[in-house]
């Protein structure tokens, strides 16, 4: 068996039921003996077969057995033969009219069958169409389909008929009218080369402007496949370096199967600066950080198993690519080609994006080679760019390029001398303009093949090629294709029957290689298609049932497990879909899918984890068990951090919808009111109910987990520290006893953070603050807030130096891996830190670049907070009026602050009114949220600050009595260095 593109003829006698009820059956029989003879006679001329005769029926297949380029102009030619022979025959009636016949034919994707029984056998949508097309035809008619116009419209005049109703077919068919043979012009002038002068010109422009300029600039070249893009981009730049030019040139390619959003173009662009200049392989040699990240990319290549953890981070991914490109361009311009960008997922996009602005200072050209369909809904990816789009070339530059080709003029080009030029036209009109169709029919005509053995279309051509191959290039081709556009022989061992023992898969590959159907690669063993329409073309010939086995044997031994598990899952669907193996295939897949989903997730690659997970969602909701709900959650998170609250909402809702009696339903039912307290919008009573639901099913720990996330949320949001911290932590317990790193990353990062406020020792948080960083050492993202945690603690401690240090590691994090958000905790601690060491000029600085890029950010309450102590350290600084009057007009806002920051305005309002001699009335509105809260520097602060009240307004003992609660306040958290300041006041 065999799946592969045929084209079936289907043909019949017009008028014959009529004819045979007045004729006798013996002349009957000779016309039919006639007709057979020449319907036979006239298919094996053309390389076709008979499949069946059906009475006066006749059915013909093109393609069975060995593919052609020409299979659709061969069969076009049999039919019109047909016609005019059988037109020469005579009805042995009254009158002896001429027979007619009326053909249909169609080309498209079929199985072909051989058994010692039944003989050849088409099986395919495709055979129907073709005796349906040849019902519709009239006498005399030869109707075909869109795909067999594609294939030999060049040669034959065709004209649209309106679509046609068939029996069996839901939609209209759009179909055509054969009229006649086209009329081919092979005159012309002498051709002139073909260059792309103007293209190539244009670009070499952009390039001594970015040189000259030291300006980067980013240039789109855009066209179908095959149409030159690559190439003229790669013989320019070749041109550039050769003419002495001096930049330094780079070029990733984006593969187009398989997993996306990776970033294999990058590792090889980043390799390329490894091997040519010589900055940036120094550079990896003493950075390890940088070079962590580029191995951890090579490890999480889509090729490569699927390792234990997730790779760096997208901000890592972004610095390293930046310092690098940085380090090429320092004294050289630089060239970075980024090719097949059609293949390249969201983050890889995004990630160039942000490369080309970012680097505004150096002579950086970028090109981004890509087909049209990478303008999406919001246009192209790169808007401020230049574009170049190429069309195809007209058929006297094809025919040229055609001629120079054969003439062997370019590196690796096939020697042809005598390629004339009628033979030149032939193939200007097959290629359609398209250069790499060019390419390719040029060199089989140099291996002694015929200008006929061209197929006129890419998939023809490349089925062509494949069917001449011996059997077992034939299976390694199709193995290769399944495992993806690139791969290694070791890869191939892994699928057991790909080659039989007697033969060698690396000879077999090397010779494919020979054949230009692969080229070698960096990596031991390795090769990639060198065309994406061989890759296509060997995968969709292979059995679906085929497909199946070698996707499934990938998966299980760990390569790219998501994909290859999803690949099967959707094979076996549509081959059978009531198959009882395919809920757990899908629940593999699902699995997997999530699995890398939530490794993207740790790594806050959101697009390609956004698009993981909702490929896990839809295989989860086919298969058993509470897998829908948990990809549901995982996908949820992900919209979340995009900031897509209305979708994170919506996912959890469907997924309640679909399983409502499901498992995992507790668990979307914490989620959906987690999301609510993260807004704002969450009742305490709803949550009890809750806990009620849950305390029946201790099973389910990430529903448990995810509750205690709740509760934490909830204490914040009142002040609760402590309880915060015991919810967190009981929350981690969770986590860690299901083994969910995910969960576990999260809760670290927040435990660090509620700590910060808890009733929990300076001591004890310094210990969690130190396991933090360890763990987190190759993420500084998630780093950063333990970094921060340390500071403070150390500039509660009275370590100046070690807070010091802390801060200036975090602020490097912050810059290099461009974290706003970070900046703020930055801010936020290094003005707790100058306050207490009585700088309070730059306290009240970094209070307020906190508080302005906070409300940039659509965080009013905390940015209202962070205005409220730039206050008070401006009346720290002896500026009471200017201080009394922000703290005035902030308290007018207290309602919109939360809770730390509502006790830490009303505290200021006190001690300023005092400063003036006069109590302030909203003292009384301080007890009650300050015994709600139990944070214990806070009471220590606010004490302080009513200590010293008090003492401006004549009451010692009052003053006394304040503070030393905050002396108490202080010692249980061992806050040394504002305890220092109380007593010394005291």
């Amino acid at each position: 068996m065999s799946r592969r593109l045929v084209v079936v003829l289907f043909l019949d006698l017009v008028g014959w039921t009529r004819l045979a009820e007045r004729v006798d059956p013996e002349p009957l029989q000779q016309l039919l003996d006639q007709y057979y003879e020449i319907c036979s006679a006239t298919v094996e001329e053309h390389g076709g077969t008979v499949e069946k005769f059906i009475g006066d029926a006749v059915m013909a297949v093109f393609g069975a057995d060995t593919s052609r380029e020409d299979d659709a102009l061969r069969a076009l030619r049999t039919a019109v033969l047909i016609r005019t022979e059988v037109g020469r025959l005579r009805a042995p009636a009254a009158g002896a009219v001429p027979v007619e016949i009326h053909c249909g034919i169609a080309a498209g994707e079929a199985l072909v069958t051989r058994s010692a029984r039944a003989g050849l056998r088409i099986v395919g949508d495709v055979v129907n169409l073709a005796a349906r097309l040849q019902s519709s035809a009239v006498a005399g008619e030869i109707i075909v389909n869109e795909t067999v116009a594609q294939l030999a419209g060049p040669r034959y005049a065709m004209d649209p008929v309106p679509p046609l109703t068939l029996k069996g077919k839901a939609e209209p068919v759009a179909a055509l009218c054969v009229t006649g043979e086209a009329a081919l012009d092979g005159s012309g002038d002498e051709p002139r080369m073909v260059d792309r002068r103007t293209e190539r010109r244009r670009l070499r422009r952009i390039y001594h402007r970015v040189a000259g300029d030291r300006r980067p600039a980013v240039v789109s070249v855009l066209g179908p496949a095959g149409i030159g893009k690559t190439r003229l981009v790669r013989e320019t730049v070749e041109g550039l370096v050769a003419a002495g030019a001096g930049p330094v040139a780079v070029f990733g390619n984006c593969p187009s199967y398989g997993a996306k959003g990776t970033y294999a173009a990058l590792v090889d662009v980043l390799d390329g600066l490894e091997r040519q200049v010589p900055a940036c392989a120094e550079l990896l040699r003493t950075d390890q950080r940088i070079a962590g990240v580029l191995a951890g990319l090579r490890e999480a290549s889509p090729a490569r198993p699927a390792t234990a953890g997730p790779g760096p981070g997208v901000e890592e991914v972004s610095w390293a690519a930046r310092e690098l490109l940085a380090a090429a361009a320092a004294t050289r311009p630089l060239v970075v080609v980024w090719d097949d960008l059609e293949w390249a997922g969201p983050s890889l996009l995004q990630l160039i994006a942000e490369l080309t602005g970012d680097l505004r200072d150096v002579p950086l050209l970028t090109l981004c080679v890509a087909g049209p369909e990478i303008d999406g809904p919001d246009g192209p990816p790169f808007p401020d760019g230049e574009v170049i789009d190429l069309g195809a070339l007209d058929p006297v530059d094809s025919a040229r390029l055609a001629v120079s080709l054969a003439a062997g003029h370019g590196p690796g080009e096939v020697q042809l001398h005598d390629l004339d030029l009628d033979l030149a036209d032939r193939v200007a009109l097959d290629s359609a303009g398209n250069p790499r169709f060019i390419r390719l029919m040029v060199e089989w005509l140099g291996t002694g093949r015929t200008v006929d053995e061209v197929p006129p279309t890419i998939t023809a051509m490349v089925g062509a090629m494949i069917d001449r191959l011996p059997p077992p290039a034939r299976r390694l081709l199709g193995a290769a294709a399944v495992i993806g556009p690139s791969f290694t022989l070791e890869q191939l061992a892994l699928l057991d029957e790909t080659v039989p023992e007697q033969t060698v898969p690396a000879a077999t590959a090397a010779a494919l290689a020979r054949q230009r159907f692969f080229r070698a690669t960096t990596d031991e063993g390795g090769y990639r298609f060198v065309q994406q329409p061989v890759h296509e073309v060997a995968y969709g010939r292979l059995e679906k049932q085929q497909r199946i086995a070698w996707h499934r044997r990938l998966a299980e031994r760990g390569f790219s497990p998501g994909f290859h598990f999803e690949a099967a899952a959707h094979l076996l669907g549509g081959l059978r879909p009531d198959d009882e193996e395919l809920p757990r295939l899908a629940r593999r897949a699902a699995e997997a899918l999530l699995a890398e989903g939530t490794a993207a997730l740790r790594q806050r690659d959101l697009p390609t984890a956004i698009e993981l997970l909702e490929r896990a969602l839809v295989l989860a909701g086919r298969g058993p068990g509470r897998w829908r709900q948990v990809a549901a959650i995982r996908l949820s998170d992900a919209l979340m951090l995009s900031g897509d609250t209305r979708r994170a909402q919506e996912v959890v809702a469907d997924a309640l919808r679909h399983g409502p009696d499901a498992p995992g339903r507790r668990l979307c039912l914490v989620q959906q009111s987690l999301l609510a307290a993260r807004l704002g919008t969450v009742a305490e009573a709803g949550v009890e109910e809750l806990r009620a639901e849950l305390d029946g099913d201790g099973t389910d720990r990430l529903a448990r987990c995810r509750f205690e996330q709740l509760r934490m949320l909830l204490h914040l949001a009142r002040g609760r520290f402590g309880a915060a911290e015991e919810a967190a932590c009981a929350a981690l317990e969770h986590a860690r006893a299901d083994g969910d790193a995910y969960e576990e990353d999260r809760l670290l990062v927040a435990l660090c953070e509620v700590r910060q406020w808890s009733p929990t020792p300076v001591r004890g948080k310094l210990a969690g603050c130190a396991e933090l960083v360890e763990r987190f050492t190759a993420d500084r993202f998630l780093l950063l807030p333990a970094l921060a945690a340390r500071a403070r603690c150390l500039a509660l401690t009275g370590d100046d130096a070690g807070a010091r240090a802390a801060l200036a590691e975090a602020g490097s994090v912050v810059e290099q891996l461009r974290l706003t958000m970070g900046g703020v905790l930055v801010d936020q601690v290094a003005g707790m830190a100058c306050s207490l060491r009585g700088d309070h000029a730059r306290a009240e600085r970094h209070f307020r670049r906190a508080a302005d890029a906070l409300e940039r950010a659509g965080y009013l309450s905390v940015s209202l907070g962070m205005r409220v102590q730039a206050a008070r350290e401006c009346a720290r600084r002896g500026r009471l009026d200017e201080a009394a009057g922000r703290i005035a007009e902030l308290l007018g806002r207290r309602g919109e602050m939360d809770v730390r920051g509502r006790i830490l305005c009303l505290s200021a309002a006190v001690l300023i009114a005092a400063g003036y001699g006069r109590a302030d009335p909203v003292l009384a509105e301080l007890p009650a949220l300050l015994d709600g809260v139990d944070d214990p520097c806070l009471h220590g602060e606010v004490r302080f600050d009513l200590a010293r009240a008090a003492r401006l307004l004549g009451d010692e003992t009052g003053a006394r009595t304040m503070a030393l609660a905050a002396v108490d306040s202080y010692t249980a958290v061992g806050a040394t260095k504002p305890l220092e300041t109380v007593r010394r006041w005291i």
